[in-house]
């Protein structure tokens, strides 16, 4: 299998906010972010659909490198460059991977370099929806996704995931993330995972 390139993720500020899908897609495909639907064996089944990249997305999305390749056409058995809707959920869901480092306390700053060990541990005692975190350094509790998982991590209800961008290769423009705000009435932020 091959390792996976990573993904720039672009989602809510805030969390705990999802816009609607019947907003979103359709003004994405206006704007020819989005082409046509993909249809991948795993995601119809997990709450994600799927797009090739719209005819505008390379004047949406700046790649930062001198002689960046990017491959946007399915072909068997190799990674391509495409984009998934994800969710909505009910609740924020992590979007964390292999390269996610500590998150940093919203109120002293501090890291929580356990949060691994945390967040799997299981549900706070505020609910199971509810992964909170407390801090070592000044007791503070807060919800998982309310700390600082600056650009390697965070958490979303609605999320879109710019597949096989390995991190920092590429960034959304000023156009992208005022779009997303128009579409959905709130401010976005992006940041890059890769699959462990």
């Amino acid at each position: 299998m091959p390792i996976h390139t990573g993904r720039l993720v672009l989602a809510p500020q805030d969390a705990v906010q999802a816009p609607r899908l019947a907003d979103l897609v359709p003004g994405l495909q206006a704007a020819r972010f989005l082409g046509p639907s993909l249809h991948l064996a795993t995601d119809a089944t997990q709450g994600i659909n799927a797009y090739a990249v719209g005819d505008d997305f390379l004047h949406l999305v700046s790649f930062t490198g001198c002689a960046v390749q990017v491959d946007v056409a399915p072909m068997p058995g190799r990674p391509f460059c495409h984009i998934r809707i994800v969710g909505p959920w009910p609740y924020p869901g992590p979007i964390l991977g292999a390269n996610t480092r500590p998150p940093r306390c919203p109120v002293c700053r501090a890291m929580l370099r356990d949060w691994r060990d945390r967040l799997t541990a299981g549900p706070s005692s505020r609910g199971e929806n509810d992964p909170g975190l407390s801090c070592e350094a000044c007791g503070t509790e807060r919800p998982a996704w309310a700390w600082d998982w600056k650009d390697t991590g965070g958490f979303a209800r609605l999320s879109v995931y710019i597949e096989e961008i390995f991190p920092g290769e590429a960034i959304p423009t000023d156009a992208l993330m005022s779009l997303l705000s128009d579409l959905s009435a709130m401010p976005w932020r992006h940041f890059y995972v890769q699959d462990g």
